[in-house]
């Protein structure tokens, strides 16, 4: 399981109000029994479909995206409060000359274009909620002052890295064009796994995915318009530099 899996299925495990909860999975094949076994509170909904995310084609990614809207409308959905863009890819952490462009190619489209369709395509559902939010799943890999200056000034992170500071602009552009709506970007932190740690050359960190969800989740249920919204802030609220 990866660890975007896991921090959706705490995310929705650790919520406690009467909601209706849409999960998307990449693929149809995708096992998702342990998210149907999930605690959920009384009369709260948990909704499961597919959502592809290609890694080639700007259209299939729109075709998707479109199948997903009409999905919504199947069901009786008609608006969107929170909207988490939480998938992601890394499949490639070398130095620049050893980096494939391909690799680069991948991440950015699951990366970047992923979540502004996410925004275009969903939002008229997010325009019809008097609250929404707007979250995107962010990464200190994308910062240009974080990782390349004083933090991880060795990482060899140029294609996710990439990936992730075009996204960041993204969720900063869009909320400087809208008058209410939020748009939030969150640093997650970084899951205790010593193999990752390793590929970009930093010691693993001591967290684990319950900390890293209760923290994403306390930011998004304090955000408001006036101060988390346009901004890049760490899953303890601490503002990250872009």
């Amino acid at each position: 399981m990866d660890f975007t899996r896991e921090i959706e299925e705490d995310l929705f495990e650790l919520g406690s109000e009467v909601v209706s909860v849409l999960v998307t999975v990449r693929n149809e094949t995708t096992d998702v029994a342990p998210l149907k076994a999930l605690p959920k509170a009384d009369n709260s909904d948990l909704i499961i479909t597919y959502l592809a995310i290609s890694t080639t084609s700007t259209t299939e990614i729109e075709t998707s995206h479109k199948a997903l809207a009409e999905d919504l409308k199947a069901r009786d959905i008609e608006k969107i409060d929170v909207l988490i863009a939480n998938a992601g890819s890394g499949i490639c952490f070398r130095s620049t000359v050893d980096t494939p462009l391909s690799s680069i190619a991948i991440d950015f489209y699951t990366n970047t274009l992923g979540p502004i369709a996410l925004d275009q395509i969903l939002y008229p559902f997010l325009k019809a909620s008097t609250n929404a939010k707007f979250v995107n799943i962010g990464s200190i890999l994308g910062s240009i002052l974080g990782s390349i200056g004083a933090i991880m000034p060795g990482a060899p992170t140029l294609s996710y890295g990439t990936s992730k500071a075009a996204v960041h602009y993204a969720a900063k552009r869009i909320h400087n064009e809208e008058e209410k709506m939020m748009f939030l970007t969150i640093h997650p932190g970084q899951k205790t796994d010593k193999l990752f740690a390793d590929s970009i050359g930093v010691p693993a960190p001591p967290m684990t995915v319950e900390q890293i969800a209760e923290g994403v989740l306390t930011q998004i249920d304090t955000a408001t318009k006036e101060t988390t919204s346009g901004t890049f802030v760490g899953f303890g609220g601490v503002e990250v530099p872009w």
